[in-house]
């Protein structure tokens, strides 16, 4: 749900802090994540890490099982 997923970066946006979330793997059938939190205004760094990293990290797909819509 929402909430699940926004107490992680509630924090972030009360003090103003840039962050980005970008998926490096995958364990035991689900994504991991890794979120990068940089300074105070500093949005330009964090994009430039999360960039860096997309670019070293190997490209990983949802397993199809994820893709699929189901019809109710």
């Amino acid at each position: 749900s929402y909430d699940d997923y926004a107490r992680f970066t509630f924090p972030f946006n009360l003090t103003g802090q840039p962050a980005a979330s970008i998926q490096c793997g995958i364990l035991d059938g689900l994504p991991v994540g890794l979120q990068i939190i940089g300074k105070h205004l500093d949005d330009a760094s964090v994009l430039r890490a999360a960039a860096s990293f997309e670019q070293v990290l190997v490209p990983q797909s949802a397993p199809l099982e994820w893709r699929k819509v189901r019809a109710r």
